[in-house]
């Protein structure tokens, strides 16, 4: 049976330091959901251009609930996680027992903070071949 993988996106607006402590409540928080089963997870974080439009989007947003205060040092980044395992394991509940936790984790940053969660979940592992003008 073909392995189920969601891949989840949590993109925030803040400053390289709230960036740090918010990795490591993600990385506390994925270790803890991942403890009660047999899932596997990877985890990157990303910078996003500040020409993208989620990057404008949470500019704006930030300073229009900080009215008068520039924001100083802040960026937006993806911290993106993909999760493997079977069906019957990484479940819809699964994903939505990990965004509650990886939110609450943002809830510690203080309010305002500017952010997106989505998750898709597919069965097929997209694989382009390895052409010998690639490598």
């Amino acid at each position: 049976m073909p392995k189920r993988i969601s891949d989840v996106s949590l993109h925030v607006y803040v400053t390289p330091e709230s960036l740090e402590d918010l990795v490591d409540t993600v990385r506390t928080e994925l270790a803890e959901q991942l403890a009660d089963g047999d899932v596997c997870a990877w985890r990157f974080t990303l910078p996003i251009a500040e020409d993208d439009s989620r990057h404008r989007d949470f500019d704006n947003r930030w300073r229009v609930a900080n009215p008068g205060i520039e924001p100083r040092g802040h960026a937006t980044y993806e911290i993106a996680l993909s999760l493997v395992g079977e069906p019957a394991e990484l479940t819809d509940s699964y994903l939505a027992a990990l965004e509650h936790r990886l939110l609450r984790g943002l809830d510690r940053l203080g309010p305002g903070v500017p952010f997106t969660f989505s998750a898709e979940q597919r069965t097929e592992l997209e694989r382009e071949p390895l052409l010998p003008e690639r490598l």
